[in-house]
């Protein structure tokens, strides 16, 4: 049998306290027998996972155990207990809606993965891992920036019980609380709450001030309250593919022909997401718009050449781009662009490392969700790599 211990976690100034830990992976073919634990011990064997360093989310599938390291990107690694080989796995694209802070968390069986996304109105979601079912998604709240480590977490008891405690700003400074448990595959809600912070001044004015008794109406049927997200959703500008002339003909025509319509960014103010570049090989010139249909935006690609990939990249609905603007204005904030570069970050554990870009062989192209954070999407092989942005 297989069990990890988390150890010797540093404090990662970068990531405003949390702990990184090295994870020790404890392996004994022999079930423990009451009364013999010194023996058990003995026939242990403890091997520490090296080179990474992880948030703490690490699950143990068979003889192969599956950490998720956090960082700029929740990148996951898989251990292979008998031959000691690491390697990458994959990171799905939906993965990289994931908040770094509280950190994703596998269940301890590996079956499901639990974490907040990063856009605009966020939920916690619970997944089924490797495939990425929905296993259950909680009502959208609006996230509030967690800084050091004070009880913001996502925590399985056990494979069936998951806890997790976040910071929103639904109702002014509060938390969010939800229980959940799996049952025959399938996530049941036991709790979700969201109460206020106490240790908010809100909180603080609420309890010295009392609210006003409410005015008696001879109208009793309640007034509905405007959502302010919902509104600024609905008020997204949306420009039609006649907008941008410079497009090829063909894929203007075929825009329309889709019905689509190209949303423009609040956060900017400048008129966009229509691109051109050479996306699939150097000096094949390519197009690409953020094509929105019916709530959901997709990077739609008109190839100019023999290179090309998959034409589709990342549909998601705009309202999950939406952000506060300052002066109480919510915007649009997904752009699109060019660029010939990655970022890499540093690595926690060797403090020689430096951030640096790293230059690409031809353009990528740069999905951003504006003022947070973005992804590099490059063309090579006919398929699409995803890289990190400067965030």
């Amino acid at each position: 049998m297989v069990t990890t211990r988390l150890v010797d976690g540093r404090s990662a100034p970068s990531w405003n306290g949390w702990s990184l830990y090295l994870i020790e992976v404890h392996h004994n073919r022999v079930a423990p027998v009451p009364g013999l634990d010194r023996l058990w011990r003995r026939l242990e064997r403890v091997d520490t996972i090296p080179h990474i360093r992880s948030l703490g989310t690490v699950a143990v599938v068979g003889d192969t155990v599956v950490i998720g390291v956090g960082g700029n990107s929740v990148t996951a690694f898989s251990y292979d207990v008998r031959t000691k080989e690491l390697s990458r796995t994959p990171q799905p694209d939906w993965l990289n809606t994931a908040l770094v802070t509280p950190p994703p968390a596998f269940s301890p069986d590996g079956r499901f993965i639990a974490y907040i996304s990063q856009y605009g109105n966020s939920r916690l979601t619970v997944r089924s891992w490797p495939d990425g079912r929905i296993a259950w998604q909680t009502a959208p709240v609006q996230p509030r920036q967690l800084g050091r480590p004070d009880g913001g977490a996502i925590t399985w008891a056990n494979p069936e019980l998951l806890w997790a405690r976040f910071p929103v700003f639904d109702s002014g400074p509060s938390w969010a609380v939800f229980k959940g448990r799996v049952r025959n595959g399938e996530m049941k809600e036991e709790k979700w709450l969201i109460y206020l912070d106490p240790q908010s001044d809100e909180f603080r004015r609420r309890i010295a001030t009392p609210p006003p008794a409410a005015p008696m109406k001879l109208d009793s049927a309640a007034e509905p309250r405007e959502d302010p997200w919902a509104r600024a959703a609905g008020e997204i500008r949306r420009l039609p593919p006649a907008a941008f002339p410079e497009l090829p003909k063909p894929f203007l025509t075929e825009l329309e022909q889709l019905g689509c319509t190209v949303p423009q960014s609040g956060y900017t103010g400048r008129r966009g997401n229509v691109i051109h570049g050479s996306f699939g090989a150097a000096g094949q010139q390519d197009w690409a718009a953020l094509c929105s249909r019916n709530g959901t935006s997709v990077v739609l690609v008109y190839w100019g050449g023999r290179a090309q990939c998959p034409r589709e990249i990342l549909p998601a609905e705009d309202k999950h781009f939406l952000q506060g603007l300052g002066g109480g204005r919510i915007g649009f904030s997904r752009g699109i662009g060019r660029t010939n570069s990655y970022h890499v970050y540093p690595d926690e554990t060797d403090t020689t490392s430096v951030d640096e870009n790293v230059t690409l062989e031809h353009d990528a192209i740069e999905d951003a969700f504006e003022g947070k954070a973005s992804t590099v999407w490059f063309c090579r092989d006919g398929k699409w790599i995803a890289f990190s942005g400067a965030d």
